[in-house]
């Protein structure tokens, strides 16, 4: 088979408004029922992220001494973000307590105001989106991860020969994404 042309390929790109990159996006994590959210200009801190995976397990029916395989459930691999840390820790602050909302407080007492479900019996969750922005800085592809919440929380180095940006990355759980462009 005889590859393209390459002036076919050009204006493949030229005509869906080029390539989609790779640094231009945003990302914005809004918790339900608490007031752990980030805030609209804590949002350009969010360093680095990925857009969501899925899988779908097969299952295997053995029929005949062969196995026959079938499509099985789907599930959702855990979703990371790189944050740059400022020097108030405003975001680190908000989300390790959001993780204390989640599982009582530090020393194991869990009460209506910490734990899991929160007054009314509210899961203490949240939405999380990443949103590709084109080069004419419009919205593009957005993708909604629903039910989410804080998992675990990096560790952040300190060292006397350092001289980046502190990050810290935090892993978040979810049930589904969904995508809408």
């Amino acid at each position: 088979m005889a590859l393209p042309l390459l002036s076919t390929f050009k204006s493949k790109l030229a005509n869906g408004g080029g390539s989609a990159r790779p640094n231009l996006f945003k990302v914005s994590i809004k918790a339900t029922k608490t007031t752990q959210s980030f805030l609209a200009d804590e949002e350009i801190l969010v360093k680095a992220t990925s857009i969501p995976s899925s899988t779908i397990a097969e299952q295997a029916l053995n029929y005949g001494g062969r196995a026959i395989k079938y499509a099985g459930f789907r599930t959702y691999e855990n979703w990371t973000t790189t944050i740059i840390n400022d020097e108030d820790f405003a975001i680190r602050n908000r989300i390790q307590n959001w993780m204390r909302r989640l599982s009582g407080k530090l020393d194991g007492e869990r009460s209506v105001s910490f734990g899991a479900y929160s007054q009314g019996g509210t899961y203490n969750e949240g939405v999380g989106t990443v949103t590709q922005v084109n080069k004419n800085g419009l919205d593009g592809a957005v993708y909604t991860m629903n039910n989410l919440w804080p998992t675990s929380i990096a560790a952040m180095p300190v060292a006397w020969d350092s001289s980046d940006f502190m990050t810290f990355d935090v892993e978040w759980c979810y049930d589904t994404w969904t995508h809408t462009k």
